[in-house]
C-alpha cells in the first residue's frame, strides 16, 4: 500500500466517523505511523508503507474512530512550539489557549516576576511563560494529581522545573500565597457550564471533567479567582482568564471586582473573544 492509498482510505474512515478534520488527523497519523514526516509523504505519494507501518495504522485509526482524541492515542502533542506529553485524564492542550500566553507574556514584568498558573492541567500555560521569560517564576496549582504529575515531566523536559512550585490545589484559597506578592494571575479554568456537558464533541467525554465543568452557570472557578486575585496580585499586577464564548466575557466583565481595571479583551485564531484581562488598581 502506498501512502496516497493509505491516506485516502484513512480520510474515508475518519470522515465516517464523524472526525472534525479528516484531512489533517490522517496527515498526523500517518505520518506517525510510518515514522517519516509529512512533508516527505507529500513529496512521495508512492511511499510503500511496510506491514509494521500498517499494523501501527491500523491501531491509531482503531482508536480514533472511536473519538478517543488524538493527542491521548500519540501521547504527545505540540503547544506554543513545543512538545508535551498528552496522556489520558489530563486535559488537552488547544490552540485557543495559546492566545493566553501570548497576552500574559505582554504583562508579565521585564525582570520576570512570580505568577500563579491556576488548574495548570499539562502544564502548558506555565511551562511556555517560563520558556519564553528566563527570569519568571511560577507557581502551578491543580486539583487532579495525575495532571500534576504529567505538568512535572514536561516542566522538567524543557529546563524550567526548579523555576515552578506545583501545588495540589482545590480551590485558589488554598493556596499558600502571601497578600500582594504575585506579578500575575493566568488560568484556564472549568468553565462550561453543567447543562451543557452533555452536549460536548464526543471527545471530550474522555477527558476529566474537573477540568471542564464550571457549575450551574460555569463561573464558579472564576468567583474564586476574583477572590483570590484581590488577596494575591499586588498593585499593578495582571489577572488574565480564558473563557468559552463573547457570552462568557462579556459576564466576567460584569462581575469582576472593582479593584479590577479592564485591560483587554482577546479574540483567538477563528475571532471569537477568548481571553480577558484586568490590571490591579
Amino acid at each position: 500500500m502506498t501512502a496516497a492509498e493509505a491516506r485516502r482510505r484513512l480520510v474515508r474512515e475518519l470522515s465516517a466517523a464523524g472526525v472534525f478534520s479528516p484531512g489533517l488527523e490522517a496527515d498526523v497519523i500517518l505520518s506517525v505511523a510510518c515514522g517519516v514526516s509529512s512533508a516527505l509523504l507529500r513529496a512521495r505519494p508512492d511511499f510503500e508503507l511496510t506491514e509494521e507501518n500498517v499494523s501501527e495504522l491500523a491501531r491509531i485509526t482503531g482508536r480514533r474512530a472511536r473519538r478517543e482524541p488524538l493527542q491521548y492515542i500519540l501521547g504527545s502533542w505540540e503547544f506554543y512550539g513545543r512538545a508535551l506529553e498528552t496522556p489520558p485524564g489530563v486535559l488537552i492542550p488547544r490552540p485557543e489557549t495559546e492566545v493566553l500566553v501570548e497576552k500574559a507574556l505582554e504583562r508579565l514584568p521585564p525582570e520576570g516576576g512570580v505568577f500563579l498558573d491556576w488548574g495548570t492541567g499539562s502544564g502548558c500555560i506555565a511551562l511556555s511563560l517560563l520558556c519564553e521569560n528566563a527570569s519568571a517564576c511560577a507557581i502551578a496549582a491543580d486539583c487532579n494529581p495525575r495532571a500534576l504529575r504529567v505538568s512535572w515531566t514536561n516542566m522538567k523536559r524543557w529546563g524550567v522545573l526548579r523555576r515552578c512550585l506545583l501545588w495540589h490545589s482545590r480551590t485558589p484559597d488554598d493556596l499558600p500565597v502571601s497578600p500582594a506578592s504575585l506579578d500575575m494571575l493566568v488560568s484556564n479554568p472549568p468553565y462550561i457550564p453543567t447543562d451543557r456537558m452533555n452536549t460536548l464533541m464526543e471527545e471530550v467525554r474522555y477527558e476529566p471533567q474537573s477540568a471542564l465543568d464550571g457549575g450551574i452557570d460555569g463561573a464558579d472557578c472564576y468567583r474564586r479567582l476574583f477572590i483570590a486575585g484581590e488577596r494575591m496580585l499586588r498593585r499593578g499586577g495582571s489577572l488574565l482568564f480564558e473563557a468559552g464564548d463573547g457570552e462568557q466575557i462579556a459576564f466576567l466583565a460584569g462581575i469582576a471586582p472593582e479593584c479590577f481595571e479592564l485591560d483587554g479583551i482577546f479574540e483567538d485564531f477563528s475571532k471569537s473573544p477568548r481571553v480577558i484581562a484586568w490590571r490591579r488598581v
